[in-house]
């Protein structure tokens, strides 16, 4: 908000014909800026083959003019076989996995927020809050899988699907 005060005075007045004892002027000024979050990107990451510990990396979208929390979520918790997630006999249906998430941002200065989840914490979700930062550009996520020791895979599909939620927090 921005205050502008004028004030004229005798001293001020030249014109002999008018004379003033002092007046004043308050004008104010005052604006909003609706708060804005978004986030955008995805796609598929192909991991290939299920052998050993498979890393990927993507970039995401996100945008936010105020404190924000994001919300990571996994479907299955874990990379899950197409149709027999449980396994079928002495092989699993399912590959855990570990989510890093890298996210610039402005606290005035610029910083990086950080959080590792595994896919299992994402079931409930499993958040990221920016403190008193806003973003301050494109994010990224980084997967690494841990194989099951032990155990070995049904063969088939396997899938997960990750969902990035973001709050604004006003």
């Amino acid at each position: 908000m921005l205050l502008l005060s004028a004030v004229a005075t005798a001293g001020n007045a030249r014109d002999s014909a008018s004379a003033f004892d002092g007046a004043s002027v308050n004008v104010i000024l005052a604006g909003h800026i609706t708060a804005k979050c978004s986030v955008g990107g995805g796609g598929t990451i192909s991991l290939g083959e299920l052998v050993g510990d498979k890393q990927a990396t993507a970039r995401f979208d996100v945008g936010c003019n105020v404190p924000f929390e994001m919300v990571f979520r996994s479907a299955s918790g874990g990379i899950a076989h197409a149709t027999k997630p449980q396994g079928e006999g002495p092989y699993t249906g399912m590959v855990p996995y570990r989510l890093g998430v890298t996210v610039p941002a402005l606290s005035p200065l610029p910083t990086q927020l950080h959080a590792d989840f595994t896919s299992n914490q994402m079931v409930a979700g499993a958040s990221l809050n920016s403190g008193d930062a806003i973003a301050a550009g494109g994010g990224e996520i980084r997967l690494q899988t841990e194989m099951t020791q032990g155990r070995d895979l049904l063969a088939g599909q396997y899938v997960d699907s990750i969902m990035i939620v973001i709050n604004p927090r006003v």
